[in-house]
């Protein structure tokens, strides 16, 4: 579903962020990248979704080439990966179904449609009864509830999640990592990059280390966090 081959990704600065990564992850599989602060774990993700383009290598989801893709087919892609940030980036003016539904607006879809798929993402992350609150009326770990719904309701086959429980408490970081690996349990593909070694450690699913942009650890037992 998702596979990086030989990528290096250099920044304008000179700075090498990723060397020579290759790495192959299944339909419904559930993958940590690990590593400290500026080792390649954000950099990993951007060239997937395509906000990085890769000095070298290829970048390839669901067996199209998205290093290879030209601008104006990059809101394509986007439509197949879903992403979450550690902040939550909700519109602070719309209600829950209006956020979620934004990503179904931009896109034309029926208001019929939307209002069928919504109802529906919103049971799945736990907010079925929350749809009219605005965010400033949620807690943090339900306003991400809310950006995972509305990474989801385009049906993506691959989901990416960039540190989603860096601003929670160990309780609610352990409740949203649970909606994610349900998630995959469905079928949708997970990359996540974190930090969070408690978390790691307690999912116990496949763990890809990166230390200064190389992948030095690929534990698909679930060894836990180990950084190297």
């Amino acid at each position: 579903m998702v596979y990086l081959d030989h990528v290096t990704v250099d920044y304008p600065t000179g700075t090498r962020a990723l060397h020579d990564a290759t790495v192959h992850v299944d339909r419904g599989e559930f993958v940590s990248i690990v590593g400290a602060s500026g080792s390649g774990k954000s950099t990993m993700l951007k060239a997937i979704y395509r906000e990085l383009k890769p000095t070298s290598g290829s970048v390839i989801v669901a067996s199209q080439d998205v290093s290879a893709l030209p601008y104006s087919r990059i809101p394509f892609l986007r439509r197949r990966v879903g992403i979450v940030f550690q902040d939550f980036r909700l519109l602070p003016d719309r209600t829950v179904l209006e956020n979620v539904g934004f990503a179904l607006d931009v896109l034309g879809t029926p208001k019929r449609e939307k209002y069928r798929k919504v109802p529906l993402v919103l049971e799945l992350v736990g907010l079925g009864d929350k749809a009219d609150r605005y965010p400033r009326q949620l807690s943090a770990g339900e306003q991400q509830r809310v950006s995972i719904a509305r990474a989801l309701v385009n049906g993506p086959q691959v989901f990416l999640a960039d540190e989603p429980t860096g601003n929670l408490d160990p309780d609610t970081s352990w409740e949203i990592v649970q909606i994610l690996t349900d998630i995959a349990d469905r079928g949708t593909t997970v990359i996540m990059a974190t930090h969070d070694k408690a978390i790691v450690d307690r999912v116990r699913r496949r763990v890809i280390s990166l230390l200064h942009g190389t992948i030095v650890r690929d534990d698909r037992d679930g060894g836990g966090y180990d950084e190297a």
